[in-house]
């Protein structure tokens, strides 16, 4: 199942809490990678999660009457409720209540809400060297509209693997999969946004 991460299912897919009008750009990411089926069932969304700031979490909840107290989790309705649940939740770190939205799958046992929820609170009370990398590639996917997936042309097992166009001064722009970013093309991608 291609990802960018090679460590962890779960995927932090912005930096910092995120304000509700922020909210549909991460929530539509997906929306222009190739008709699979990874795609139609939503699984592309599986693992994925941000955190929310609290005006964001309530106006999120409020439609659907969900109620998230401290510690708590509410579903959402989801496009696709087939493979994948939206789930809500709030955390209580450092005597202080956060909110978080993530995708979790219903067929795989491993992205559940419970084990997402304990994945953030590791990533959360860690050192954050480990998830630096992956965090910054979610940035740099997130920031840039040259971004697509590996299809057919791509040496095989590369196939629904992100791709992004990488601009390099007195080059042509090269394509290349995500993952594959060098740390100095990440830091310059980064600077450039």
């Amino acid at each position: 199942m291609p990802t960018t991460s090679l460590f962890s299912p779960f995927r932090r897919i912005h930096p910092g809490p995120v304000s509700i009008s922020e909210v549909p750009a991460l929530l539509s990411r997906h929306d222009s990678a190739p008709m699979s089926l990874r795609r139609f069932t939503g699984i592309l969304h599986a693992g994925e999660w941000f955190e929310l700031d609290e005006n964001a979490a309530r106006s999120m909840a409020s439609p659907f009457n969900a109620t998230i107290r401290p510690g708590g989790t509410a579903s959402l309705p989801v496009r696709r409720p087939e493979q994948i649940r939206s789930v809500l939740f709030s955390l209580l770190t450092n005597e202080r209540e956060r909110w978080f939205h993530g995708f979790v799958s219903l067929k795989d046992p491993v992205i559940t809400t419970a084990t997402m929820r304990a994945a953030i609170v590791a990533r959360e009370s860690s050192e954050q060297g480990i998830h630096k990398r992956q965090e910054r590639l979610e940035q740099i996917w997130n920031r840039t509209d040259a971004r697509g997936y590996a299809d057919e042309i791509w040496p095989p097992g590369n196939e629904g693997f992100r791709t992004i166009l990488i601009h390099k001064a007195g080059c042509r722009p090269v394509l290349k999969l995500l993952a594959h970013l060098s740390g100095d093309e990440i830091a310059r991608l980064l600077d450039d946004s």
